[in-house]
């Protein structure tokens, strides 16, 4: 018999009855009438041709071929079950699910210590596995399931159709030099940013920054020395040379505190970043991704 050819809904009235042995406890749990349950287990009767209950001093015992039925039936009905609240309900301390991000060096630093600080101690059994970020928002990935979120940023507000974001973090750029720079003894100009050789920072190779960007609307153009991918990287590279770097303020504020560099406001204006966790809408309603998001937000 195939599935199509019997009411579904039949099985969880047989279920019910094969645990309960009583058709009026059997209907109450199922939230049906008595004579709603009995018409069902007529049609139930019917369609499997036995009579699958037989009452036996007022206990609807089950015929041997019931007893078969429910040992397919009753861990089938189990498994949806659970397959349903599973996506419904997320148990953090006991959860030993797996979550993947892909990330830049910058967002993982801005992020990650202060999450998995937190995940360690409320969900010590969740893992998280963290890729190399090889695009803005690898959508691809994002869709098929390899890939739970991005971690990026944005000097703008996207919008997308399929892609959800979430804003954990707003900051500004500085523009960053080593201590005593030679051409910045009276402090940084634009002609003087123009002067000077800079590192630009393009984790997916990109030929324009953000800088090079709000330049060229007013026709003007900087001389790039070195452009790296990594955002970690970059501020080491200015210590012991005279090429400028502008780049997100919180990391020059933590680089400070380890070499020797001078933090300026840069002589154009460019706009806040946002660092941003993005992931596909498909997953907008699933528990883990519900608790991980809030817990960002909390965080």
């Amino acid at each position: 018999m195939n599935l199509h050819q019997i009411d579904l809904n039949l099985l969880l009235l047989f279920d019910a009855l094969y645990r309960c042995r009583s058709v009026s406890t059997a209907a109450n749990e199922i939230y049906l009438s008595q004579s709603a349950f009995s018409h069902g287990l007529s049609r139930l009767r019917k369609r499997l041709a036995d009579e699958l209950f037989v009452r036996i001093n007022n206990v609807m015992e089950p015929t041997p071929f019931a007893h078969e039925l429910a040992n397919h039936i009753t861990p089938a009905l189990a498994q949806l079950h659970n397959g349903l609240n599973n996506s419904l309900v997320f148990n953090p301390s006991t959860s030993d699910i797996e979550l993947t991000f892909a990330a830049t060096d910058y967002t993982q630093f801005s992020l990650l210590p202060k999450l998995i600080g937190h995940i360690s101690k409320v969900a010590p059994n969740i893992r998280i596995t963290v890729v190399p970020s090889e695009d803005k928002v690898p959508m691809a990935k994002l869709v098929s399931g390899e890939l739970d979120y991005v971690l990026g940023f944005s000097h703008e507000i996207e919008k997308s159709s399929t892609i959800e974001r979430q804003t954990w973090l707003q900051d500004s750029n500085c523009t960053i030099s080593r201590k005593n720079h030679p051409q910045l003894k009276t402090g940084l100009t634009l002609d003087k940013f123009l002067t000077v050789s800079h590192v630009r920072v393009s984790p997916w190779g990109e030929k324009q920054g953000i800088v090079d960007q709000q330049l060229a609307r007013q026709g003007l153009k900087r001389h790039v020395a070195l452009q790296l991918p990594s955002v970690m990287a970059a501020p080491y590279t200015i210590e012991n040379s005279d090429y400028l770097l502008t780049f997100p303020r919180l990391m020059a504020e933590h680089v400070a505190k380890i070499i020797d560099i001078d933090i300026y406001t840069p002589p154009i204006a460019i706009p806040d970043y946002q660092l941003n966790v993005y992931w596909h809408k498909i997953n907008n309603n699933k528990a883990s991704h519900q608790w991980l998001r809030h817990l960002i937000s909390q965080l």
